[in-house]
């Protein structure tokens, strides 16, 4: 039996009032609508005791709606069952603030928790499942959904109209969407998730600059994160695997959206696309680990993207096909052992380097004979677009105390990166990418506020082999280049102080010396 017709089939048990033994669930009649009112007191059971008008604790299961008038209150389940009719609310909260409702098993409603414009709420390790909506917030801001098991539902969660709300630590799945933001949702943070086994792992309809970081999204069947219409949003750090097992699916879909940022994601299995965006504009992938889909980047009709510092590895079909999408620009990228690296429509151009450097191919075989780090002849996928500066070892981006990243080009495996702020030093550990790799090299851009020129180098407490310390300068970063002969290195990066510094802090420290020198024969 399809899952679908499974949550059919647990509906239709629902609606006939037939509950099994999970969740301490028992046959009760309804008796109709609960209240805690305003004024504190609970009408319609004698189910929930009411401690000081402030928490209000079941003490059995009820079959039956509550409606919530009062603010700043603890509704505590204890474990208990709140059960109803399809057609009605489990817990109905309208113009309210401070209400925390926790630890209840909710089900068989059609919405089990509703919050209409209420404000610093708290959802708290609640069991909701088979409501047709299982949580749901319009123009309500500023609420806590946390820690709650939420499950065979329309949608796990959905904000309409909603701001500033947390959604944290949660697990849903078996839902038709994980999470649906729609209709102007702004700066909510979904953070921390387990989104399993959904339609759409989270879906963003019409909603600008919300934050998704941190989730375990994975195993939905059509998309992990989906953006429709959607702007200024940061996707970050998220978990993104197996998803897409519909045709067309994505790990990440972008329709219609721009100016979003997708950072620092591991996107990897996914049956069908990686990355997907369609008819989207300007936005940023960076630093994403992009692996093992059908296709690592599908970009359809969207221009003016920037691409960089992904890892784009081993996908099936290709690490990125370009569609109808020109002025994209690529630059910083891994492309490692991807079936076609890269198809572009004919005619269509895109920008393979920002001026300075390319992207790592594993297919290159030019050559580096001027020692920088960058290959000699440019890297040519089309008549319309050619790297002109592909990197002759893989990209790194390390980012420091400073909040400024270190850039890293090596044939090396590079093992650890430090960076001490208290000295201005760079410790990298390195070793042989291959077991027959007998040389190695370091083409390195350090930001000026990491550390002040002139530099030395040391590897295994020596000078390298060869070196090139004013390789490039662009006024904000200064790039050098090192060789080396290989095994398992240490590399120390420290600043040389000028010579113009070292004549008077020689001065300086004679002075003292003489200074002390006379107080200790004076005393």
């Amino acid at each position: 039996m399809s899952r679908k017709s499974t949550y059919s089939l647990l509906l239709f048990v629902v609606l006939i009032g037939v509950f099994g033994l999970a969740f301490r669930v028992q046959r009760v009649e309804a008796s109709g609508t609960i209240y805690i009112g305003t004024n504190g007191l609970v009408e319609g059971t004698d189910k929930i005791t009411n401690a000081n008008n402030i928490t209000y604790t079941f003490t059995d299961n009820i079959n039956d709606s509550i409606v919530v008038e009062r603010s700043n209150i603890i509704i505590d389940g204890d474990g208990y069952t709140l059960t109803g009719p399809y057609t009605e609310v489990g817990f109905n909260l309208t113009d309210l603030t401070n209400v925390t409702i926790r630890n209840v098993n909710v089900m068989g409603f059609g919405y089990g928790i509703y919050l209409q414009s209420s404000i610093l709420n708290i959802i708290l390790e609640n069991n909701i499942t088979f409501n047709e909506g299982n949580i749901y917030l319009g123009n309500s801001s500023d609420n806590t959904i946390t820690g709650n098991t939420i499950t065979d539902g329309a949608e796990a969660i959905q904000l309409y109209a909603s701001s500033n709300n947390t959604i944290s630590g949660n697990s849903m799945s078996d839902n038709h969407n994980g999470v649906w933001s729609r209709l102007n949702s702004a700066e909510n943070v979904i953070s921390g998730n387990n989104i399993t086994e959904n339609n759409n792992g989270i879906y963003l309809d019409s909603s600008s600059s919300n934050t998704i970081s941190r989730n375990n999204v994975t195993a939905n069947n059509y998309h992990g994160i989906y953006l429709f219409e959607s702007s200024n949003n940061t996707i970050s750090e998220n978990d993104i695997t197996n998803n897409s097992f519909v045709l067309g699916g994505s790990g990440i879909m972008l329709d219609l959206s721009s100016n979003n940022v997708l950072s620092g994601n591991s996107i990897i299995a996914n049956n069908w696309w990686g990355i997907n965006p369609a008819s989207s504009n300007n936005n940023t992938i960076f630093g994403n680990n992009i692996r093992n889909n059908k296709v690592g980047i599908n970009s359809d009709s969207s221009d003016f993207n920037i691409v960089s510092a992904n890892n784009i590895i081993d996908n099936g079909d290709l690490g990125i096909y370009l569609e109808s999408s020109s002025n994209n620009t690529f630059h910083h990228n891994n492309l490692i052992n991807n079936t076609n690296q890269v198809v572009v429509d004919l005619g269509y151009a895109n920008n393979w380097d920002d001026g300075i450097e390319g992207n790592y191919w594993s297919n290159y075989t030019g050559v580096d004979l001027n020692h920088d780090g960058i290959g000699d002849t440019p890297h040519v996928i089309d008549a319309n677009n050619t790297d002109n500066y592909p990197l002759m070892g893989m990209f790194h981006g390390f980012n420091t105390s400073l909040g400024k990243y270190v850039n890293v080009i090596s044939n090396s495996t590079i093992d650890s990166f430090r960076y001490f702020e208290s000295n201005s030093t760079i410790i990298i550990h390195v070793s042989n990418m291959t077991a027959n790799q007998t040389h190695g090299f370091c083409r390195i851009s350090i930001p000026y506020e990491v550390m002040a020129e002139p530099f030395n180098v040391t590897i295994n407490g020596v000078n390298p082999a060869y070196w090139n310390y004013t390789l490039y300068d662009n006024g904000t970063h200064r790039w050098i280049y090192f060789a080396y002969g290989h095994s398992i290195l240490e590399i120390i990066i420290v600043p040389e102080f000028p010579s113009f510094i070292i004549l008077p802090l020689f001065m300086l420290a004679t002075l003292l010396a003489v200074i002390a020198y006379r107080r200790k024969h004076t005393m």
